[in-house]
């Protein structure tokens, strides 16, 4: 059926661009030839997106079975039972068996959830075991931590099939962009002036071909960004932003401001130079040149932590959230200790010096201020304010201020979600007008050659 379709289409396209036969041959072929790719991407969609769906019912599903039974074996029992026959349920079923039948091994309960972790990598499913398996192992509060969790889980839930159905409009913009660029295309070769037809010019219909080989491209880039591992597409690299952050620390404004004042001598000497000679067009860049090379490494340090404090705002909420479950069993100094096991590298040297600091001076208010302190994030500062009062506070005001940071937890954290998701999608905004350049192209050259025909046919070329 599907190279019915593509027939038809080419067809089609074959009358409204007056394609040479052996052009519209070509094409055909080149088309059929890139329906299995097409098909691939298509059947990488669905399978993503079930995945996707499979993941978000099995964290339903184990956490409501985990609050009612309290133990992880008895929860995944429920778990399989409760799931219809797929890939899910054959894994919960092999880490069952695993817990069932293995005698020999430490940890037994984290490496039968580790089963289901592999095959569906998501942070989510990973933060959900890790708190299942130290409430069984240590004990403390179930409902109030699982219902944060559900209540994160939905948030996230609600978030990625936004993200689904805006890429899904943004995939149908970029196939209605294709079709009225070829039409727009077509038009030209319509055009009643004089009888001319411009369609049978070689450079014309090699155009075409080009034309409509790029619009498929384009198609394939947009199937890619349906077809993303949704789980694991909010994942951060923590290497790479530790790393930035070490180099951040170990700015010596001293050693940039020596190498400002050496590039802005050299390039006051190009410029001297250049006026000289009477070049006053580069004379007048050399000094726009001298004043920023004077200023490059203010320039250089606030792009960094402009990037960092990016960064940061992602990274936070998720340590947060972590350190929140933490909290319903432990106090702030033990559970900010025990959250380094899972931080962000972006967060684990400021979070490593906040948990000397407090060993010093368990209740000064000033290691909580300390924290990310330079970055000026008003939303991190009210959160270390709040876990300072927690930390000082009754029980009752305890569990009050509690509810109010999880509440500005979940917002930070869908606020900085949202937005990186959008990130995510802004190169199909960019495939959207893509088909414009390649059709602006071709208009470019067929409105030479009709001009050009014209001339001739007038007799004013020659």
């Amino acid at each position: 059926m599907i190279y019915i379709i593509v027939a038809a289409g080419m067809y089609a396209l074959y009358l409204m661009l007056k394609m040479h036969w052996v052009t519209a041959l070509l094409l055909t072929v080149y088309l059929v030839l890139r329906v299995r790719h097409h098909k691939k991407l298509y059947l990488q969609m669905k399978e993503e997106t079930l995945r996707f769906g499979e993941a978000a019912e099995y964290l339903d599903a184990f956490l409501y079975a985990f609050m009612k039974e309290e133990k992880i074996e008895r929860a995944l029992t429920d778990v399989e039972a409760s799931l219809v026959d797929g890939p899910m349920r054959e894994l919960v079923r092999d880490a069952i068996d695993h817990l069932h039948m293995t005698f020999d091994e430490s940890d037994i309960m984290r490496k039968s959830l580790r089963l289901v972790e592999k095959e569906y990598s998501c942070s989510r499913i990973s933060a959900v075991h890790d708190f299942a398996v130290h409430v069984e192992s240590y004990g403390g509060e179930i409902e109030k931590p699982v219902n944060l969790l559900l209540t994160d889980k939905n948030r996230w839930e609600k978030r990625v099939r936004l993200a689904m159905k805006e890429r899904k409009k943004m995939f149908v913009d970029i196939v209605m962009s294709i079709a009225a660029s070829l039409m727009i295309c077509g038009i030209i070769l319509y055009l009643p002036v004089m009888n001319m037809d411009i369609s049978g010019n070689v450079l014309s219909q090699i155009l075409t071909a080009i034309v409509i080989i790029l619009d498929d491209v384009i198609l394939s880039k947009g199937q890619k960004y349906m077809a993303v591992d949704w789980l694991s597409l909010e994942l951060t690299v923590d290497d790479e932003d530790a790393t930035k952050m070490e180099s951040y620390h170990r700015y010596n404004e001293k050693k940039d401001r020596r190498l400002s004042v050496i590039l802005t001598l050299l390039t006051l000497g190009a410029t001297v130079t250049a006026f000289f000679f009477g070049k006053k067009a580069l004379g007048a860049i050399g000094i726009l040149t001298a004043v920023l090379m004077a200023n490059q490494h203010k320039v250089g340090r606030s792009l960094a932590k402009r990037n960092l404090i990016k960064r940061i705002k992602c990274a936070f909420p998720g340590w947060l959230m972590d350190l929140v479950l933490l909290l319903q069993s432990e106090n702030v100094q033990v559970s900010l200790m025990k959250s380094q096991e899972h931080v962000p590298g972006i967060l684990a040297a400021d979070l490593e010096s906040l948990v000397d600091r407090l060993e010093m001076e368990p209740e000064s208010s000033e290691p909580y201020h300390a924290f990310l302190q330079e970055f000026q994030i008003p939303e991190i500062h009210s959160a270390m304010s709040m876990l300072f009062s927690i930390s000082m506070g009754s029980s009752s005001r305890a569990d009050k201020q509690l509810g109010e940071l999880i509440e500005r937890n979940l917002e930070m954290l869908d606020a900085a979600e949202t937005e990186r998701l959008r990130n995510l999608s802004s190169g199909m905004y960019l495939l959207f007008l893509a088909p414009v350049v390649t059709a602006s192209m071709k208009l470019v050259v067929d409105m030479a050659v009709f001009m050009l025909t014209f001339l001739a046919g007038t007799g004013i070329a020659g």
